[in-house]
């Protein structure tokens, strides 16, 4: 019983790998849900949201959640480019700031939902890639 009890306690790393950056402004957003809950807009559900600095814009810009227990996750990601820490969208909703999903979702006229963005995270860990979209200029 002690050793299940163990393993369901075990952290699983999540790696998230951002590309497609057009500039070195700002920083990373990155934002990562465990329920549909909140997903993607309101970051306060996130289980984890943190901020990586943008070194060069022509290379990927990793982060890594050492972390989280085993389980299914969708990650939302924007370019911060002016540091304010929100996605502001125009007057019909399109995001101003390049923006991505787990899975690469993109859909046409709304935001990805959890469970097209969902992903299983083993207790292995594992490494998501997110390309981000530029729609709003």
């Amino acid at each position: 019983m002690a050793l299940a009890c163990a393993g369901a306690a075990a952290a699983a790393p999540l790696t998230v790998i951002t590309e497609g950056l057009r500039n070195s402004q700002g920083r990373v957003a990155v934002a990562v849900f465990a329920s549909e809950q909140g997903f993607p807009k309101e970051e306060g559900k996130a289980v984890r949201r943190m901020f990586v600095p943008i070194q060069d814009p022509h290379s990927e810009v990793s982060l890594v959640i050492p972390d989280l227990p085993a389980g299914i996750y969708a990650v939302a990601v924007f370019h911060d480019n002016d540091e304010s820490g929100k996605l502001e969208t125009s007057f019909f909703g399109v995001p101003r700031k390049g923006y991505g999903f787990s899975n690469n979702v993109v859909p046409s006229m709304r935001p990805a939902s959890f469970d097209e963005a969902a992903f299983k995270l083993p207790q292995s860990g594992t490494t998501v890639r997110v390309r981000l979209v530029y729609r709003g200029d």
